[in-house]
Parts: structure tokens; C-alpha cells; sequence
């Protein structure tokens, strides 16, 4: 699971608790302003129970960035042949 996504669904607060972080970073994360450092990495996969892992950590906030940079844009839709 995306932690951005599992922020969304359990809340800020519940999440920043759970995480052991501020409730601003815990929003941070969620917006995707910024990615927990390495070792709060590791404490979330391992809190979560493994429910969000390091994919689902750093895979989204990488694509993020490349969009907000004008790096990344979606592939040409395929279309159908019958």
C-alpha cells in the first residue's frame, strides 16, 4: 500500500501517532511535500505490520516529483484491436 494512501485512510493524526512523528510530518508525507528519511522508512514498514512497504513508500513520492518536474508523462493509450 501507498503511505500517502494509508495516511488518507487512517488519518493524519493516527498515523503520526502510530509513527511516532509529528502530526505536520505525517501530513507532509501525505501531500507528498517530502519522503520519510531511510530509518523512518524502516520503522513504518515495521509498525504497519508490513501493510506499506518500501515500493509503497518511495516508488509514488519519486513519481510525484518527476510530474511536478515535467519529467514523467503517461504513456500514449493503446488502442484495442479486436
Amino acid at each position: 500500500m501507498e503511505l500517502s494512501v494509508y495516511i488518507h485512510c487512517v488519518g493524519d493524526e493516527a498515523a503520526a501517532l502510530q509513527f511516532g512523528v509529528a502530526l505536520r510530518t505525517a501530513s507532509s508525507w501525505r501531500r507528498m511535500e517530502r519522503a520519510p528519511s531511510p530509518q523512518q522508512a524502516l520503522k513504518i514498514v515495521e509498525l504497519s505490520r508490513g501493510q506499506i512497504d518500501w515500493k509503497g513508500i518511495y516508488a509514488p513520492y519519486a513519481r510525484h516529483r518527476l510530474r511536478r518536474a515535467g519529467k514523467l508523462s503517461l504513456p500514449p493509450a493503446r488502442e484495442l484491436q479486436g
